[in-house]
């Protein structure tokens, strides 16, 4: 009598399972492009959750000053800047639209793994650290213009929101894990020699992730249709589409004076919750986290949200939910000591219920407008504006800050100009949905 290998029964079970979920191309209808896209974005939001997260509590651990902790946040956005535009000129001669995401998240993943080496740099570590971040930073902006560049031309608009939705929730459900494993490691290390060690471990475990990226990104489509190759002389032209763009400039407009009200308070989040409220590793994991899954959970609703109410409503609500958290924040630091940690998390947690929605619209809502003739530059060239606000927004957010007297009060004076500025981008979100709103909405599935 044959007796079965219980291990080859192991096999062809995981083998059916796999083509259950991830089938042959040649049977896919679209769920294998929507399974593959899911699972890039996960590994590609454990690099960043590894390499990110922790960055302004590692150079605290080495010593950084509260100038360095600005430069964290605004000298990444000034390389990427500097790299972008020429990067997009670069990848734009490629007809492959594949591989300048491959190439970039490469090298994104190599200077992460770099900065790992910060603590043997002597003196000179925090800014090593800040280098090696910031250099890390040029190739993951080109990764994210060429990744939505390749994602508007592989997937068709009808399939746009489903897509996007299944990998923006991958990206949050290993936001959770990741930050909440490092988190508690940290929380629990002994002795900040341990910490810097762990921190070390996690910009190298970031570096092989994006490897396994990379294995998985090259299972996807290459998409070699023909592309017009954008040469310098391209981009006067670019801009020429732009500004005869009506819809394309409303958005841009109202998009760029929201996301620097977003960024002008990023640093001033870390110096409030470390500084005034003393929340440590474990702390911040445990407010990140618990947003994170809060995001996840929501992220399917909002995706049906959209497809009801359309991405133009629903980018109304999420930029109302960022616009009080920066206000909500510096409320938790006036409570009671006990309660400031907790209720501080709980505030977190009104952001985090609306962010989804605003995750989820605002690239469409780009995609929607963005002058398609060259679209590659179009991209690079609204991102680089982004960058640009990112990388004055955090200095002139830390420098008010500083010159208000560097005090409980100039951080309330600073997150409450954040929240108006926030609210007033929100307001024109708003304004612009009225305007538009009885023309066709591409989020809404008819």
């Amino acid at each position: 009598m044959r007796h079965e290998n219980p291990s080859h029964s192991l096999i062809q079970v995981m083998r059916q399972l796999r083509l259950r979920i991830y089938p042959p191309s040649e049977q896919d209808s679209g769920s294998r492009l929507a399974t593959q896209l899911a699972v890039e974005g996960l590994l590609a939001a454990v690099v960043l959750n590894l390499a990110t997260v922790y960055t302004s509590m590692f150079a605290s651990r080495m010593g950084a000053n509260d100038n360095q902790i600005g430069y964290i946040s605004s000298l990444p956005q000034l390389f990427a800047l500097v790299a972008l535009i020429p990067g997009a000129i670069l990848t734009g001669r490629l007809h492959d639209r594949r591989r300048p995401v491959e190439v970039s998240l490469v090298l994104a993943g190599l200077f992460y793994g770099l900065a790992g080496l910060a603590p043997f740099f002597g003196y000179q570590r925090v800014w090593f650290l800040i280098g090696m971040v910031s250099m890390a930073n040029a190739p993951m902006a080109l990764y994210n213009a060429t990744w939505q560049n390749y994602f508007s031309d592989v997937v068709p608009v009808s399939r746009r929101n489903n897509h996007y939705t299944l990998r923006t929730s991958m990206t949050f459900f290993a936001g959770i894990v990741v930050i909440q494993v490092t988190g508690i490691i940290l929380g629990n290390a002994r002795s900040d020699s341990q910490r810097i060690l762990m921190y070390q471990v996690c910009y190298w475990l970031s570096f092989v992730i994006s490897l396994l990226q990379l294995i998985v990104l090259r299972q996807g489509p290459r998409d070699l249709s023909e592309h017009k190759s954008a040469g310098w002389q391209d981009l006067l032209a670019a801009f020429r589409e732009i500004a005869h763009n009506r819809k394309f400039l409303g958005f841009f407009g109202v998009s760029v004076l929201f996301h620097s009200g977003w960024y002008f308070a990023w640093p001033i989040f870390f110096i409030a919750q470390v500084k005034y409220m003393n929340a440590n590793e474990a702390w911040l994991s445990y407010i990140t986290v618990s947003s994170s899954l809060l995001q996840w959970l929501t992220v399917r609703y909002w995706g049906k949200y959209i497809e009801r109410c359309g991405i133009r409503k629903a980018v109304i609500i999420g930029a109302a939910g960022l616009a009080i958290n920066p206000f909500l924040t510096a409320l938790a630091a006036y409570l009671p000591v006990p309660l400031q940690l907790p209720m501080l998390l709980i505030f977190n947690l009104i952001n985090a219920f609306t962010f989804s929605a605003f995750q989820l619209s605002v690239l469409q809502c780009l995609l929607e407008v963005i002058p398609q003739r060259y679209k590659s530059l179009n991209l690079s060239i609204y991102t680089s504006t982004l960058l640009l606000a990112n990388t004055i927004m955090p200095i002139l957010g830390v420098q008010i800050y500083s010159a208000a007297g560097a005090s409980l009060t100039a951080m309330t004076l600073t997150m409450t100009a954040a929240t108006g500025i926030r609210l007033f981008g929100a307001f024109l979100f708003w304004r612009r949905w009225r305007r538009l709103r009885d023309e066709p909405d591409n989020g809404i599935r008819g």
